[in-house]
């Protein structure tokens, strides 16, 4: 009767040790639902309360170094990213948002591999060749960011946003005609975009449509795109 008893008291303190176990999918879940409304801090404490339990908990990793980032937290975020890669390299997302923490720092070679190597492994994720585009732009490798907008824009045929991109690449490189193309199919899609109108003004002007060109920057202006009237003055003012 003794060992019954005491084979019962052990159970009973087992069921107890397993009640008091915190549920990790809904913590993380919990954390998820603090990140949608934008109250940062309390997600990484639900996170922090999954990782005490499970350090290499990928998704808790990922979404605190989410969750960093948005609060500005860049080089805090790098770190809970990079654990994040160290507990599982197979998934992109934590490269792709390490990626965009090291662009935040200025860290373009950096940002440049991650976002490479989260196109290995997710080669159908549109930001991703938005991201690496607009790293190649900027250091005005134009026909490398165009490939990466034609890409994006195979995955995503009516993204105004990859258009608009598309349409920056190509004037650089002195193709105003396919240029004009893309702004204008912006525009079809979103007529009050006033960077597009913007752009459409450059690329006429380029082509010596002035009339076309001007017309477009005053709409970009009444849109209320700032620094313009420098463009204006130069262009449009007889």
């Amino acid at each position: 009767m003794r060992r019954k008893n005491l084979f019962l008291a052990v159970f009973v303190s087992i069921i107890g040790l397993s009640a008091c176990a915190p549920n990790i999918e809904e913590l993380v879940q919990e954390g998820r639902n603090f990140m949608d409304s934008e109250n940062y801090p309390e997600a990484i404490k639900s996170f922090n309360k999954v990782l005490e339990h499970e350090p290499y908990n990928y998704d808790a990793l990922n979404a605190k170094g989410v969750a960093l980032l948005r609060l500005g937290n860049v080089e805090e975020s790098v770190e809970a990213l990079s654990e994040a890669i160290n507990a599982d390299t197979t998934n992109y997302k934590a490269f792709f948002n390490r990626g965009n923490a090291y662009r935040m720092l200025e860290k373009d070679q950096e940002a440049m591999l991650d976002y490479d190597y989260a196109i290995e492994l997710q080669p159908d994720v549109v930001d991703l060749y938005l991201n690496r585009g607009a790293i190649l732009y900027k250091y005005q490798e134009f026909d490398r960011a165009l490939f990466d907008f034609e890409f994006a824009l195979n995955i995503q045929p009516n993204s105004p946003l990859v258009l608009l991109n598309k349409g920056k690449a190509e004037l650089r490189i002195n193709n105003p005609e396919d240029a004009i193309y893309s702004f204008n199919k912006v525009i079809e899609l979103q007529h009050e975009n006033g960077e597009a109108h913007y752009w459409l003004g450059l690329a006429e002007i380029a082509r010596n449509n002035i009339g076309e060109g001007c017309s477009a920057l005053f709409t970009a202006q009444s849109l209320g795109v700032e620094g313009i009237d420098a463009v204006i003055g130069e262009n449009c003012m007889q």
